[in-house]
């Protein structure tokens, strides 16, 4: 369990500068497609790539949370919970 939860932090850690990322490359990319010309694909490949590269990471991470979720939820949800002590009041 320390595991998944290690794993889910770490995810959860590295999600969101993916997709801050991901919007930046994006922005970037818009920007060398305006200035550039079109006899310069070897500029726009490479912005291409980077947002492609950042957004599957993106994906990737997002759907290791999940997972790690879903188990998580299987597993300890299904658990039965603490029994009450058997406290008598005394009065």
């Amino acid at each position: 369990m320390t595991f998944l939860l290690s794993l889910m932090s770490f995810a959860n850690f590295v999600f969101y500068p993916l997709v801050i990322g991901t919007i930046i490359a994006v922005i970037i990319e818009q920007i060398i497609r305006r200035i550039s010309n079109h006899d310069d694909m070897v500029m726009i490949n490479r912005a291409m790539a980077v947002r492609k590269y950042l957004y599957r990471q993106a994906w990737v991470f997002y759907i290791i949370w999940f997972v790690c979720y879903a188990i998580l939820l299987f597993t300890v949800g299904r658990q039965q919970p603490a029994a009450m002590p058997d406290m008598i009041w005394q009065g």
